[in-house]
């Protein structure tokens, strides 16, 4: 029995000695959880007692959350770019109000002719493109515009000069070509014979 103690209190003593070595700020330590189904709905309950869904119901969640993440993808997709004539500090209130008058009366005159794509095709504008592209040509500026009337006055005028243009017989190839190179359509040169609108067929008229 003494020679087994001894033997017992030696292999206790060596048991400590080694535990002593130790560095037991570089002892790695791994947690391993069971891993559940996603196909079995369970619920747990949290440290405060409230439950927590697991499973199929933590399944859903994600499928939500998903479909959350593609609505906001899809909304900043369809939104339209911010034009630089409604930065702040970039144009006058006054430039702005000439503008707007002169694109809203367009609008309004002939609204066949205008879309709500920012990338519309000829014969059709855009009336935010229209505004943006008047503010562009520095046309009130140019020709020292003070008011909306006028610039509405001088859009009719450049209409006018397109009607003459494009007159009937004139161009009426299968494609017929305009002053920049380009080709209109028949299509778009029917429609806009139709409505007596000529402005979006070029944009040349901005800056003569």
């Amino acid at each position: 029995r003494n020679i087994m103690e001894n033997k017992d209190s030696g292999i206790v003593n060596s048991t400590n000695e080694e535990l002593a070595k130790l560095d037991l700020n570089n002892i790695l330590v791994e947690v391993f959880f069971p891993r559940k189904s996603l196909s079995s709905p369970s619920v747990d309950a949290d440290a405060d007692g409230s439950s927590v869904l697991s499973g199929g119901g933590r399944k859903q969640q994600v499928e939500q959350e998903i479909d959350r993440g593609a609505a906001i993808f899809t909304e900043i997709n369809k939104a339209e770019p911010i034009k630089l004539l409604d930065l702040p500090g970039v144009a006058t209130k006054r430039t702005r109000d000439i503008i707007d008058h002169a694109a809203s009366h367009y609008r309004d005159a002939f609204p066949a002719m205008f879309s709500a794509s920012q990338k519309c095709r000829a014969p059709h504008l855009n009336l935010d493109n229209l505004r943006e592209a008047l503010f562009a040509s520095e046309v009130i500026k140019r020709e020292k515009m003070g008011s909306g009337g006028e610039l509405v006055k001088w859009i009719a005028r450049k209409n006018e000069a397109l009607r003459k243009q494009y007159a009937e017989g004139e161009m009426d190839d299968a494609k017929s070509t305009m002053e920049n190179g380009k080709k209109v359509g028949q299509a778009a040169l029917k429609k806009a014979r139709k409505h007596d609108f000529y402005l979006g067929l070029e944009s040349t008229w901005l800056y003569k």
